[in-house]
């Protein structure tokens, strides 16, 4: 009987430190979604002036290269814009980068004050999403 219970114990053992051997890497897909006013990702925020260059910044893990990204951006409150359909869509082909960002920036003189989201989809599914405001 002892015998047979430091068996299991061993294979529950071996299987603990096969995993721990295997990293605590995190599950494919989109993580640590957030935005910034600067390319370099430093000045984080969810809150932007009309003249801002707006950043959403993501990590990927576990993609393969050539998997299709897309990044939606919504105007939520903003009168005469339908809050359901996007003002503009960034395509983009994954290159095994491991941090990839998007950006928009007006050509009108600045973004109009209001609540504004924006979605992240990849290979047709959306993934992520992040709120906003200009103000």
């Amino acid at each position: 009987m002892k015998i047979r219970n430091l068996s299991i114990l061993l294979v529950v053992a071996v299987l603990f430190a096969s995993v721990l051997a295997c990293g605590s890497s995190a599950p494919a897909g989109v993580s640590n979604v957030y935005m910034a006013n600067d390319a370099e990702g430093t000045n984080k925020t969810t809150t932007f002036a009309p003249t801002d260059v707006i950043f959403v910044f993501f990590d990927v893990n576990g993609i393969e290269a050539g998997a299709q990204f897309q990044v939606r951006w919504f105007a939520l409150t903003l009168d005469g814009q339908d809050p359901n359909e996007p003002f503009t869509v960034t395509d983009y082909t994954y290159n095994d980068e491991g941090t990839i960002y998007a950006q928009i920036e007006s050509t009108d003189g600045g973004f109009p004050p209001a609540q504004y989201k924006v979605e992240i989809h990849m290979n047709g599914a959306k993934v992520a999403e992040q709120l906003f405001s200009v103000q």
